[in-house]
């Protein structure tokens, strides 16, 4: 287990849970977060995200930064992905996901992670429910794990 300090940031109205350090992030994402990543390849074989991006993971710098929601692109395949065999359905699970999340930012005032990007693309990594979320709500700027090679 990765241990280091998360101080909480609020942004436009949002409240973060934030490793500031760059060695902190690179730890996290490495372990913790790959380790979710890993799993979601395992168990959607056709899963469009695929796993081809894993092994630039250890190296990539990563930063936190401040960034406007409008920089950031979604990958249409993952946005679109359908698995015909367990009938899962990517988009209707992130709007499901998506409304209990605005929820509770709204109602909780719930506190949530950085969006996690890769920088020479602008594309989500990780965090689709956060980013939309964001979006819908009209959110200005997030916080994001941002990793270059």
């Amino acid at each position: 287990m990765v241990k280091m300090n998360t101080p909480l940031r609020r942004l436009d109205g949002i409240s973060y849970w934030v490793i500031e350090d760059p060695d902190g992030i690179h730890d996290f994402i490495n372990t913790e977060v790959r380790k979710e990543w890993e799993l979601d390849v395992r168990s959607l074989p056709g899963d469009p995200a695929g796993g081809d991006w894993l092994p630039t993971l250890p190296q990539r710098n990563w930063t936190l930064e401040t960034i406007r929601t409008d920089e950031v692109g979604l990958n249409e395949r993952i946005m679109n992905f359908v698995d015909a065999k367990t009938s899962y359905d990517f988009a209707d699970h992130l709007a499901k996901r998506r409304q209990q999340l605005r929820h509770a930012i709204e109602n909780y005032g719930i506190v949530i992670w950085p969006v996690i990007i890769r920088k020479e693309d602008m594309q989500i990594l990780d965090g689709y429910c956060r980013y939309t979320t964001l979006k819908e709500m009209n959110i200005p700027r997030t916080y994001t794990y941002m990793g270059s090679l």
